[in-house]
């Protein structure tokens, strides 16, 4: 019903516009657009974008109404606000992968692939791009949120006159015409669509899908270009949301089997809930001791129905089995070596390591051939330069 009764008010929004374009509707100073020195352009015909307004709206509706009160809303919105982030950086030519991201986000050591220094750096500075990305989109700082500010003064106007996504759209190619980056608009879409009653959860749909290389600007293709890339991702997140549902709902079943008091099934729910969690969280959300958790946690091990994502004994971090791939992402501990106990070594056991060391590299050692500067090239290109200088002075 949500997703209906907001597309019934952007049809009426749109009709409206539509009306008043044909009876010389013009783009105004009121409405938001820039002044003089910029161009003017008339908003899309309603036929051009009726269809695909109408289902971006309905599938922006559903998708609201099925997350709004999900027992798995945190995990989904991580795992979108991840998708996003990575999407747009995707569309700036930095490609990252997003389990690579959530190793940064959530304070792990990720592998850094590459054959040489240039692809390794290639790739710190792609995860970089995608975790400010990720900020703006989730976890904005003090000046990201002055700048999304700015951005929602924009897209009011608009949003209040055409609706909300139209005017969204609108909107979004005004603040880029005036210079401004497309991040601070991103992060100011899901606000704009909260205060308009909209959606009540913080989706993050951003169309970066519309900003590829060789989309046409032109407003009258541009416009359901980027309202396609908002059913896209909604649908993306929908069939996200039911993949999680079945690996939950299976492990919730494979985790029964226990006594009528055991917390197998509330633990599941817990972790569920979490992208990643230690035992301490666990036994905090559950009222039971760190020992306890830890009991629960060994056996859902056993079981395959979490992993273990830190490569540690210590501190270690749990989720589900759908976030195997993050393990892979993780960058294992440094291998102890053999016979060596824990601590630091004594100074004479380093200095020891430290002569043998240096006796290896004397023993190697092999001094490279005195350099001899050879100037003969450059003496007679100069020769030649005489020759021709007097030649010239005859």
């Amino acid at each position: 019903m949500c997703g209906i009764s907001v597309a019934r008010n952007e049809r009426q929004r749109s009709t409206v516009m539509a009306d008043e374009q044909r009876g010389g509707f013009a783009t105004r100073r009121a409405t938001g657009y820039p002044s003089s020195g910029a161009r003017k352009e008339a908003a899309p015909a309603l036929g051009d974008i009726a269809a695909v307004l109408t289902r971006t709206v309905l599938r922006c509706g559903q998708l609201d109404q099925q997350i709004y009160r999900h027992p798995l809303r945190d995990v989904i919105l991580f795992r979108s606000c991840l998708e996003a982030a990575r999407n747009c950086a995707a569309v700036d030519g930095y490609l990252v992968d997003p389990w690579h991201l959530a190793a940064v986000l959530e304070g792990l050591r990720p592998r850094i692939r590459g054959q040489d220094v240039f692809e390794r750096g290639t790739e710190i500075d792609a995860a970089r791009v995608a975790f400010t990305q990720y900020q703006w989109l989730a976890r904005p700082t003090g000046l990201q949120k002055k700048a999304i500010t700015q951005a929602r003064a924009v897209a009011k106007p608009l949003t209040q006159s055409l609706g909300p996504f139209l005017g969204s759209a609108l909107a979004f190619r005004q603040w880029i015409e005036a210079g401004e980056s497309r991040a601070p608009f991103r992060g100011a879409l899901m606000e704009v669509w909260r205060e308009d009653g909209v959606l009540r959860t913080p989706l993050p749909l951003t169309g970066a899908a519309a900003f590829r290389s060789g989309t046409s600007w032109d407003v009258r293709t541009w416009v359901p270009c980027w309202l396609q890339a908002l059913e896209d991702e909604a649908d993306a997140i929908r069939i996200m949301t039911r993949t999680l549902e079945a690996s939950w709902r299976a492990a919730r079943l494979q985790a029964g089997g226990q006594r009528r008091t055991s917390r197998a099934r509330a633990a599941i729910d817990v972790i569920a809930a979490h992208p990643v969690i230690s035992a301490t969280t666990l036994a905090t959300r559950l009222s039971m001791s760190i020992k306890a958790a830890c009991q629960l946690l060994e056996r859902f091990l056993k079981k395959g129905l979490i992993v273990e994502v830190t490569h540690r004994s210590a501190r270690r971090l749990f989720a589900l089995q759908d976030m195997a791939p993050l393990r892979e992402t993780v960058q294992p501990r440094a291998q102890v070596v053999p016979g060596r106990k824990r601590g630091r070594p004594p100074a004479s056991a380093a200095e020891d390591d430290m002569n043998v060391a240096d006796t290896e590299s004397v023993q190697d050692f092999s001094p490279l051939e005195r350099w001899v500067p050879d100037y003969s090239e450059l003496e007679a290109a100069m020769a030649m330069i005489d020759r021709l200088m007097e030649k010239t002075c005859l």
